[in-house]
């Protein structure tokens, strides 16, 4: 029997990592087994955009593969000017999506799936973070004309995200605080919002202590918002209470003046950037370390935690955001005020500092992550905003089949508070 064809529009990655293609990749593999996927998404490759530079006014379609998925991308046209990114391109969207039944969402904001509002589509959109907080950190690092035209561009990108928000048919948030900002910036409460996390897999049962007290921590840390001076500065705190630790970072590291700053600290012989790992390499680092620390400013989930949790590790992590679903104080791991390095760095040493209560933590994490993060469970969710969104396809999925949120995590955070 022929599969229903389903479109999933993204944003482009274009360093091959990170939460949203993360997230777009588990998307994809949920849709094969129901429909017939392919991945959309605005391009700024002049060869198929609109480019001054090169006298070229035309922007244009290709198919392509992304990342192994089978994709269309969708030229821009003057992409200076970001209001205009959808629009300006708007027919070329029709066309592309002019064979397609279904759609679906996923990114860290929004506004990726503009073209679905103004072509009428009905559609579910998965979400990890608002418009504002996922740019609040990287446009200080934009030069004095871009801040100028970003600062005109900011009251219609308020208004586009906020006329998606109220008009998508289903919303999964991939956290509770994700939940809580929309509810915020379409100033009512949603009903149709579930929070739907994101599926983890154990891979451990039993994790103990080690001697050298080795800490963690995954991101792209050129990046601003995951805030390297305060993993820097916690970890150099830790360190002179372990002297053997080791903090592995692993991603994209900063910028050589930002690793200056540091090079002269004793602890900074004990660093080591591992640049991109695959899978296999992480989890070998997960494997030899003892706790991840999550310095971020702002998270929509932070995939890495849990992925952590599935080691075993407890996590000390920031309130940024959608850590707070998963890290439970004093239970797996602790909560800190952004930048409160002093109070980072005396949670890392009480866990590190005594074996029992590490058990503790990490047990706690594992059944945590089995009890709320399944890929079962996920699925599950998925399906119920798709019928809810087309009820249709409440044949295509068993009824038992569909939950509509994570309930039960949902209680465990709301006891906590």
């Amino acid at each position: 029997m022929k599969k229903p064809k389903i479109a999933i529009l993204t944003i482009r990655n274009s360093y091959g990592y990170g939460g949203v293609l993360t997230s777009v990749k588990k998307l994809y593999k949920f849709c094969e087994k129901y429909f017939d996927p392919t991945i959309f998404y605005l391009s700024f490759d002049p060869k198929i955009s609109a480019n001054i530079k090169s006298f070229n006014f035309k922007n244009k379609i290709r198919h392509t593969n992304y990342f192994g998925m089978k994709a269309v991308e969708i030229g821009s046209r003057w992409a200076f000017w970001e209001p205009g990114h959808y629009l300006y391109s708007l027919p070329l969207w029709k066309k592309a999506l002019k064979d397609y039944d279904y759609f679906i969402f996923k990114s860290g904001s929004c506004i990726a799936s503009y073209p679905l509002i103004k072509l009428n589509k009905k559609f579910a959109m998965w979400i990890g973070t608002s418009y504002q907080d996922d740019r609040d950190q990287r446009v200080k690092k934009l030069s004095y004309i871009r801040k100028v035209i970003d600062f005109f561009a900011q009251f219609k990108m308020k208004k586009i995200e906020k006329e998606i928000l109220s008009k998508a048919n289903y919303i999964f948030s991939i956290s509770r605080n994700t939940r809580k900002r929309v509810d915020q910036i379409i100033g009512y409460k949603r009903d149709d919002i579930a929070v739907c996390g994101f599926p983890i897999f154990v891979k451990i049962n039993n994790k103990k202590l080690s001697k050298n007290k080795n800490i963690i921590a995954v991101g792209r840390f050129s990046d601003p918002r995951k805030n390297f001076d305060m993993l820097i500065k916690a970890f150099d705190k830790i360190h002179k209470k372990f002297l053997e630790s080791k903090l592995y970072v692993v991603g994209k590291k900063p910028d050589n003046e930002i690793l200056e700053k540091y090079s002269n600290l004793n602890c900074y012989k004990n660093i080591l950037f591992t640049g991109m790992l695959d899978q296999d390499q992480l989890k070998q680092f997960y494997e030899i370390s003892d706790l991840m620390l999550i310095t971020s400013y702002q998270e929509g989930l932070g995939i890495t935690g849990l992925e952590a949790m599935s080691f075993g590790l407890p996590v000390v992590s920031t309130k940024c955001g959608g850590t707070s679903d998963y890290v439970i104080d004093d239970k797996n791991g602790f909560l800190v005020d952004i930048n409160d390095i002093k109070n980072m760095s005396e949670k890392a040493i009480k866990i590190l500092s005594s074996p029992d209560l590490y058990n503790q933590f990490s047990n706690y994490a594992l059944n945590f992550i089995k009890d709320n993060y399944s890929q079962a469970r996920f699925e599950s969710i998925i399906k119920y905003g798709l019928v809810k969104t087309y009820p249709e396809l409440k044949d295509l999925f068993e009824e038992k089949d569909l939950i509509r949120s994570f309930d039960q995590s949902e209680k465990i955070q709301e006891s906590n508070l």
